[in-house]
């Protein structure tokens, strides 16, 4: 048996490791995800001058940028992470994208509503979240936009 010293010690050692396997799986979570959306940019361009089409692109970069958006919304709900959290993590998106106000790109309403419907959250229940809860007031163009997505 393992004295109670040793004991607590392979304990921190555990919990270190464990804490090291989490850093090391957000980091690399991280870096996959801007490894596909430097992959997608790269088969946008591909696939637009093929088809020649300057329309093409931009859809394919709106499109890009709302999945990023939808993804990063359903770890917000799957967590339970904080508002200021998720805010972080949709301006760094919006920053990768070359978006400098994402709050005013109708864009990340609609990633936000259609990562809410991945999620599982009911149409009814979406101002009940923390960051959500400032839309409650349905007028906002914000909250259309969020619903638009959220009902594609």
């Amino acid at each position: 048996m393992y004295s109670k010293k040793q004991f607590l010690s392979l304990v921190g050692v555990a919990c270190l490791s464990l804490m090291q396997v989490g850093c090391s799986i957000s980091y690399s979570l991280e870096k996959s995800s801007d490894s596909v959306s430097a992959s997608l940019d790269s088969f946008t361009s591909i696939s637009t001058s093929s088809s020649g089409g300057e329309d093409d692109k931009v859809s394919a970069a709106i499109t890009v940028y709302q999945e990023d958006v939808a993804a990063v919304t359903v770890l917000y709900v799957s967590r339970n992470e904080k508002s200021d959290e998720y805010q972080r993590q949709v301006s760094s998106i919006a920053r990768n994208h070359g978006i400098s106000d994402w709050e005013q790109e109708r864009s990340t309403y609609i990633g936000m509503g259609k990562g809410l419907r991945r999620a599982g959250v009911s149409q009814d229940s979406i101002t009940s979240l923390p960051y959500f809860s400032s839309m409650v007031d349905e007028s906002t163009t914000q909250y259309s936009e969020l619903i638009k997505g959220y009902l594609m």
